[in-house]
């Protein structure tokens, strides 16, 4: 027997999640699916939680302690925290034990 849940978000939200999920070609539902099944799986979230730095400073202070990575891979406060798979499939392979 299935379930449905639901949330509320901003369509602005919706739309960037719609868009990345087609570009990864899974559908919203499976993307979510994944999320709650990794959830049970590691029995919390399956990612780290990590608070936003205070101001821009701490972004700089965090990026100068990080490996140095290509400006065009660098987005916001996860600088030098983030990386770029050379293969568009290999991230998809952390999530295959979910998808069957």
């Amino acid at each position: 027997m299935s379930v449905q849940v639901s949330t509320r978000i901003d369509y602005a939200t919706k739309q960037q999640f719609d868009k990345i999920c087609e570009v990864i070609g899974i559908s919203p539902s499976n993307a979510l699916s994944m999320f709650i099944r990794g959830v049970i799986n590691h029995n919390g979230i399956p990612f780290p939680i990590i608070a936003p730095a205070p101001s821009e400073k701490a972004c700089q202070v965090a990026s100068e302690e990080a490996p140095k990575i290509p400006r065009e891979a660098m987005f916001g406060c996860m600088k030098g925290k983030m990386w770029m798979a050379d293969d568009f499939d290999a991230p998809l392979d952390d999530f295959k034990e979910y998808m069957e």
